[in-house]
């Protein structure tokens, strides 16, 4: 008889053990999963695809005289792997992934071009504003080249990343008038979900358009032009 009593009591101390396990197990997998959740939200999956776009309130900064002529605005080029409308995010080992289901409306050329048009002719920044397939004569030309347009992750911080250079031209007598690369990275993000990311890259955007007139203001008849950095 007490055989069999300590049979089942040391049973009985292994059903406990087992359960403390497992209650452990599944406590730290719920953490992790909650985890990967939170910093893989990007690549969550979905029934269709959710679009978002650059946007921002326009900030008045007119010049004080704006630049004779118009300017034709030239499609902004994206380096690979940026060419693409999925949201990108930069690994610590610099590896770039893309989400299946997170999408920008358009790519990061047309997006970053679109609003720098909007903004240079609310500010009256030249006497005119021509898009590309415009027939218009134009005096200037300007483009861009989108270097880097992601998230970036490294370790426990996340920050939105717009890397690109910009160029303006006059086209007779052809001569570049100021090229300029533009480096930023937003404050780290709370969390890596797509419409904090979406926001981040609206408020950098907002910045280049915001530094961009002012160093177009700078270019006068008769004035020097600003140097490449």
């Amino acid at each position: 008889m007490k055989n069999r009593s300590e049979k089942h009591e040391y049973l009985g101390e292994k059903q406990k053990e087992n359960g403390n396990k497992f209650f452990i197990f599944t406590f730290y997998l719920c953490i992790l999963l909650m985890l990967s959740g939170c910093l893989g939200s990007l690549f969550s999956k979905g029934p269709a695809p959710d679009y978002y776009q650059i946007d921002y309130p326009f900030e008045t900064s007119n010049c004080a005289m704006p630049i004779s002529g118009a300017v034709r605005f030239w499609p902004f080029g994206a380096s690979a792997p940026y060419d693409r409308d999925q949201m990108a995010v930069i690994s610590p080992s610099l590896q770039v992934r893309f989400s299946s289901h997170y999408k920008w409306v358009s790519s990061a050329g047309d997006m970053v071009a679109n609003n720098l048009m909007r903004d240079l002719s609310q500010a009256k920044v030249f006497e005119g504003i021509v898009a590309a397939t415009n027939p218009m004569s134009s005096q200037y030309g300007i483009s861009g080249q989108i270097y880097r347009f992601a998230l970036e992750e490294n370790g426990p911080s996340t920050r939105a990343l717009l890397d690109l250079e910009i160029s303006l031209w006059r086209e007779k007598p052809r001569a570049v008038l100021f090229r300029k690369n533009f480096h930023y990275q937003s404050p780290p993000l709370t969390s890596t979900g797509p419409k904090e990311f979406a926001s981040a890259m609206s408020g950098l955007v907002s910045q280049l358009s915001t530094d961009l007139r002012n160093d177009l203001c700078t270019i006068t008849q008769g004035s020097s032009h600003p140097a490449s950095d």
